[in-house]
């Protein structure tokens, strides 16, 4: 079957590249069609508005000096109608200046004092400035010929003339406004326009270098997953960055290693039923001339009386004959059973199982109760799995723990913890042995039927305890760090919450 051709697409990168482009110029092309007539009605609108501006800032100049020139008529006005005042006529030091500084006739009057015509003061009342935005302004009004006079001081505003200069200054700045937006030379729309020229470029430059600095790691992804469908299962893709695309290339990643690990699961499932299929037939076939044999050399046994010529040596033959006959079909039969097992194991029937009290039955057993020895953490662990088929699991582990132990000259104990890792959602059992390890080459080959690195056994126990994790959903491997008791450590990695029934 040919894999289907691939059409040539147009590049992620050129397409928003292009978008890019169109929206820069295209906003352009428009402003240049519309920037010339709304530049002149900008131009009209801004001129009639400064002019109406203008005319009322000139009205608001003029008022400003009537009320300079008011002001100065007041204070002259008050000057010489306190100086008809008959006390300060006749400079008499006892008038109560005080008194005319209140009367509401006099507004603005701050301070008084009565100046004989050496200087010499008479007589001199105030009171305190109303605040910071006064001023004092004096005026002195004559009273005698020979020099005497009276001094007025007049609270007036401390800001009025800072408000005429900048009042002028703004009718000045406006009419400068109004000659240059109703004079707007051509060459500004010009210069307006390769300015936005210029800007629109860049903006276009910079996006297109970003657009293919993102697409080209898409582009990578792509190709990671085109190498993935071409069978290069061991592809992954290399992403730098934090953003949202180096996130998709990890959990792209990682989604590949689950795949890559359910493969090799599924086709270790797949060999195991080979195996099983075979077991199956071959168990049929061994175990059917079994018993004739069996009965066959039991008779011939028991059917002997003797010989003429050294019947005590034929006797003793003939024995040995049936002893090692019998202990080869023995052999034969545990060889058979061996495989029926193999052949019908049972599905898998999940439920709650506290791990705990399942691990705790394990030291039932007489042969591991002494070398058995639990690491339980601190909280309880509850998992769902088949309490029978997981026992029979951890059992075969821990049996051959003991025995890689005593092969290798320790005592045997064997170590068995368990914890459970609710962010990973999955639980996992470690058995540490006292034995020789296991090689890294044959760290994958030990679950094989028949590869063992006892000197006894059939070598269907790990491949058997393996199949029955993988059907619980989880996994048996061997460690490729040593255990802390220096021999190997097998895992069991379950799912907190697993299948009901079996995943074979």
């Amino acid at each position: 079957m040919t894999a289907p051709t691939r059409t040539r697409r147009f590049p992620l990168g050129l397409k928003v590249a292009i978008a890019f482009v169109l929206a820069v110029t295209v906003p352009l092309a428009v402003a240049y069609l519309l920037v010339g007539q709304l530049g002149k009605t900008a131009a009209n609108v801004a001129a009639s508005d400064a002019e109406l501006r203008i005319e009322a800032m000139d009205q608001a100049m003029v008022h400003y000096h009537e009320l300079v020139h008011v002001t100065k008529r007041l204070h002259g006005e008050i000057a010489e109608r306190l100086a008809k005042h008959p006390q300060i006529a006749s400079l008499d030091p006892q008038v109560d200046l005080a008194a005319l500084i209140a009367d509401p006739d006099q507004a603005g009057v701050r301070a008084l004092a009565l100046l004989a015509p050496d200087g010499t003061v008479l007589a001199e009342a105030e009171r305190k400035r109303t605040g910071p935005q006064w001023v004092d302004r004096v005026v002195h009004q004559p009273l005698t010929p020979q020099g005497a006079t009276l001094r007025l001081t007049f609270e007036v505003s401390a800001t009025l003339q800072q408000d005429l200069q900048q009042l002028k200054h703004a009718i000045d700045g406006t009419r400068s406004v109004a000659q240059i937006q109703s004079a707007l030379p051509d060459s500004y729309q010009g210069a307006f326009l390769v300015v936005i020229a210029l800007a629109g470029l860049f903006a276009a430059a910079a996006g297109t270098v970003l657009s293919m600095k993102h697409t080209g790691r898409i582009a990578r992804l792509v190709a990671t997953a085109r190498k993935v469908s071409d069978g290069q299962l061991d592809a992954r893709v290399e992403l730098r960055g934090k953003d949202e695309i180096t996130e998709l290339g990890d959990a792209f990643n990682t989604m590949l290693d689950d795949l890559e690990q359910t493969r090799r699961q599924v086709e270790y499932l797949q060999r195991m039923g080979v195996w099983q299929d075979v077991a199956r037939r071959l168990a049929h076939e061994i175990k059917n001339p079994l018993t004739p044999i069996q009965l066959a050399v039991q008779q011939c046994v028991s059917a002997y009386k003797g010989a003429d010529t050294d019947p005590t040596r034929f006797a003793r033959l003939l024995r040995d004959t049936g002893e090692i006959v019998e202990e080869e079909i023995e052999g034969l039969r545990r060889l058979v059973d061996t495989f029926r097992t193999l052949g019908a194991l049972p599905k898998v029937e999940a439920a709650p199982l506290a791990l705990a009290e399942l691990i705790e039955e394990l030291r039932l057993d007489p042969n591991v109760a002494d070398r058995l020895r639990l690491n339980p953490p601190a909280e309880p662990v509850t998992v769902r799995a088949d309490k029978l088929l997981l026992k029979r699991v951890l059992a075969n582990l821990v049996e051959n723990g003991i025995h890689a132990g005593q092969e290798a000259g320790a005592g045997g104990d064997v170590v068995v913890s368990w914890a459970s890792d609710p962010a990973r959602d999955v639980v996992t059992i470690t058995v540490d042995d006292h034995g020789k390890g296991v090689a890294a080459d044959r760290r994958e080959k030990i679950f094989e039927p028949y590869v063992t690195t006892k000197s006894t056994g059939t070598g269907l126990g790990l491949a058997i305890a393996r199949k029955l994790a993988i059907e619980h959903g989880g996994d048996l491997s061997v460690s490729p760090e040593r255990a802390p008791t220096g021999g190997a450590r097998f895992v069991v990695s379950l799912p907190l919450r697993g299948p009901e029934t079996s995943l074979a």
